[in-house]
């Protein structure tokens, strides 16, 4: 009753962080099935510590993909799913979960700074934060940060 949809970015923040990948799919569900929360809505939470922040807005940019990602094939916040006819029937339609403007502006993490406070053995070749080796987020790679993020795309 007392949950924000800030306060479920930051728990998928603290599950990238601790490498417990597997809770993100339920957390992104838990999310999703929030049919109040939009994301536009979420306030800025102005971070004071530049990687929480960094994280944070990806995180948040990442989850507006997966919403779409699920609402495009057919599934709905509300529980009304859509389902097509047959499998060759168009996607259903649906309006697109928007971003809130100031994930634009969080910058990407200081490289010098990363390599001043990280062990080095989390860090790769070019200074970025290694979170998951070979990952290939660009929501998180413009942030200097190198994850995967295929937990958040689970039905």
């Amino acid at each position: 009753m007392r949950d924000t949809p800030l306060r479920s970015v930051y728990r998928l923040y603290e599950l990238y962080v601790t490498n417990h990948y597997a809770l993100m799919g339920w957390e992104t569900e838990y999310f999703f099935y929030q049919p109040k929360w939009s994301l536009k809505d979420i306030p800025d939470p102005k971070d004071t510590d530049p990687l929480r922040y960094a994280i944070i807005a990806s995180v948040i940019e990442e989850l507006q993909e997966s919403t779409n990602w699920r609402l495009g094939l057919g599934l709905r916040r509300n529980g009304q799913h859509v389902y097509r006819e047959t499998d060759d029937a168009p996607w259903p339609p649906f309006t697109p979960e928007e971003l809130p403007a100031w994930t634009a502006n969080v910058p990407a993490i200081d490289k010098d700074l990363l390599k001043k406070f990280v062990p080095s053995s989390f860090l790769d070749s070019d200074g970025n934060l290694v979170l998951e080796k070979d990952g290939k987020s660009p929501n998180f790679a413009k942030r200097n940060v190198i994850t995967n993020t295929g937990w958040l795309y689970t039905i």
